[in-house]
């Protein structure tokens, strides 16, 4: 298409044709007819344009032959789809080229016209406009004949695709029929092949039967022997299961008598133990036991022998040398309530002391403190390590538990228990709170009080509800944090203060009214040692000689109740310590104390001073244990 009759001239070239036209050109000739005209014509040629179009579209149609086959439709629609964009494509260009024609057409009038332009200048005006409009009506056809000839493609495009993908199914869909079938020849074939091998097998099996019924009478002569044969070995079998079941019934009856005998031994070693817990009561004694704690296997071990039928005495022998040279053999026997090897378990220690733990339950007050030596297994009986598991935890996690265990159960009888729990350790003769804020330790002034009733108090404690197993092992971890430790020559992290874990119980029985309070006071005191042998100095040395100190006060406690005369002064108040045992020394308490020793050679001098203190306490008297705080 020749686009350049489109073009609109400048001003100069207007300007410079009125000027030619002026001069050259005579009368002015009228314009606006003739474009009414050419607008006209313009219009019937546009119709004339568009009649062929529509003609040939519906001639083609007309003329394309029909037939039924399928295939042969979709190619004709096609054809005529593809056909009808270049019909209008053609129209388009005779069109734009008639238009083209006309604009020439009104450029050569509008030539002529310049002479008259001073009087025909807003008509001229008017014509360019015109033709302007005629530009962009031109530009905006042909860009909306091309969007719809791309539009009539990509449908074009679109359902060849869809033909494509339509007879890909078909050819997917012919080729599985073709398989299938020939599968099912196959299986025909098999079929025919199976039923023959059938019948020959059925001529096999025919033959056999033939064969079997003739032996039939053989074998059921022979049958018939063996029938005999079997009624003579079921007899014989009856027999001899009588006999097993006579057997079976006397070994029941020896493993009902073992249970019985197993029973009763039981029964007898609880009563035992009852007995010997009442004996101790009524002798009014502290109970002591002793714990010989295990070695590391490079250490220099003493010489312990431990014997006696309860497992209750020990014998430690050492070599002396006298004066003259010569190298004799010395021993030591101690005797306590229950002895403790190296190889014992914190299971077999706490299986001893569940009876105070229980007495504790049933109204008592109970103390059980551990006494001993600076490493010497002290805080791993009480507490357990840092650490510890299902068969290391100590005493004081293990008595919470049984108590938790026996007050659940109990709830079915319908009692219900409150226990409530305090921590406290005497550092330098002062008391501090181990489950308080860290940031009170030492600020607080804890004071002790005995009432009357045998109840012992210090105030201004820290009191946890302790309705869960978990939340002892909580405040143990708390409180190991706050507790005093420092290094001495004897033990590289050494507990410098007493600690004391009280534990109180409080249960009511709702159907009876009964209403029972017990005391549970479990004690890890500080280590033993000779200021020789601690090499502390400095604070450490104070922190010894207080523990020394309290321990003494302690000793003279004991001295004094073995040797107690009817109205004898006992120096309780001589330290915090003793002052603060003094209802377990001395008043209604069921008392035990573990004596903790070390088996290396190198503390067998300690060790002897511990189980020579240990003998004095074995023999205190503190009178007959009675029930407290029992209401009905």
């Amino acid at each position: 298409m020749n686009n350049s009759g489109l073009k609109r001239k400048s001003n100069t070239d207007v300007t410079s044709k009125r000027q030619k036209t002026s001069i050259n050109q005579g009368p002015r000739i009228p314009v606006k007819s003739t474009l009414a005209s050419r607008s006209a014509d313009k219009r019937n040629s546009n119709q004339s344009v568009k009649r062929p179009s529509l003609a040939s579209t519906s001639s083609s149609s007309r003329s394309s032959p029909t037939t039924p086959q399928r295939s042969t439709n979709m190619k004709s629609k096609t054809t005529s789809r593809i056909t009808d964009p270049k019909v209008k494509l053609n129209q388009l260009q005779s069109l734009l080229e008639k238009t083209g024609e006309e604009v020439n057409e009104i450029e050569k009038l509008n030539g002529d016209a310049q002479s008259t332009v001073l009087s025909t200048e807003s008509l001229l005006n008017e014509a360019l406009q015109k033709v302007v409009d005629l530009e962009n009506t031109v530009r905006t056809t042909k860009e909306r004949h091309q969007e719809e000839i791309q539009r009539i493609h990509d449908r074009f495009a679109l359902k060849n695709k869809d033909l494509i993908a339509q007879n890909d199914r078909h050819k997917s869909e012919l080729d599985g029929f073709l398989k299938e079938l020939e599968q099912l020849e196959q299986r025909s074939r098999e079929t025919l092949e199976q039923l023959e091998d059938e019948r020959k097998e059925n001529q096999i099996l025919k033959a056999t039967k033939q064969k079997m019924e003739s032996s039939f009478a053989e074998i059921d002569a022979s049958l018939t022997d063996k029938r005999m044969k079997r009624k003579s070995k079921q007899a014989a079998l009856d027999k001899a299961q009588g006999d097993s079941d006579q057997l079976s019934s006397t070994i029941q009856k020896q493993f009902d008598l073992s249970k019985e005998l197993e029973l009763s031994i039981l029964r007898h070693e609880q009563q035992r133990r009852k007995d010997h817990d009442r004996l101790q009561e009524l002798k009014g004694n502290i109970r002591v036991f002793c714990r010989v704690r295990p070695a590391l296997q490079s250490s220099d071990l003493a010489s312990i022998r431990f014997f006696g039928e309860d497992n209750e005495s020990m014998e430690m022998t050492e070599q002396v040398s006298s004066t003259l040279g010569k190298s004799s053999t010395k021993s030591y026997t101690f005797t306590f309530d229950r002895v403790f090897s190296p190889e014992c378990t914190q299971q077999d220690c706490f299986e001893e002391i569940s009876q105070l733990v229980q007495s504790a339950l049933d109204g008592y007050n109970v103390c059980i403190f551990a006494y001993g030596q600076t490493g010497s297994g002290k805080t791993f009986t009480m507490q357990g390590p840092s650490v510890a598991t299902e068969e290391t935890s100590g005493m004081i996690p293990r008595a919470v538990n049984q108590i938790y265990t026996v007050t659940q159960q109990l709830k079915q009888l319908g009692w219900e228990y409150t226990m409530e729990g305090q921590f406290l350790e005497i550092y330098n003769e002062t008391i501090h709170d181990l489950l308080g804020d860290a940031s009170s330790y030492g600020k607080i002034k804890h004071d002790i009080y005995h009432e009357k009733n045998g109840k012992t108090t210090v105030t201004d404690m820290t009191t946890v509800l302790l309705d869960s197993p978990s939340k002892v092992k909580m405040m143990l971890k708390k409180a190991s944090q706050n507790r005093a430790t420092g290094a001495t020559n004897l033990n590289e992290r050494s507990s410098r203060s007493h600690s004391v874990f009280t534990l109180r119980l409080t249960g009511v029985n709702q159907a009876t009214g009964e209403q029972t309070t017990g005391l549970l006071n479990l004690i890890d005191l500080a280590g033993s040692e000779r200021l020789s042998l601690s090499g502390s100095v400095g604070d450490r040395l104070k922190e010894t000689q207080a523990i020394n100190k309290s321990l003494s006060c302690l000793g003279d406690v004991i001295h004094a109740l073995v040797n107690n005369k009817e109205g004898g002064h006992i120096p309780y108040r001589n330290s915090r310590l003793t002052y603060l045992l003094r209802n377990s020394l001395g008043g209604n308490c069921k008392t035990l104390m573990f004596v903790n020793v070390s088996p290396l050679a190198e503390h067998f001098g300690e060790s002897l001073c511990s189980l020579r203190f240990a003998t004095k306490v074995n023999s205190c008297h503190i009178g007959t244990i009675k029930k407290t705080g029992i209401k009905q």
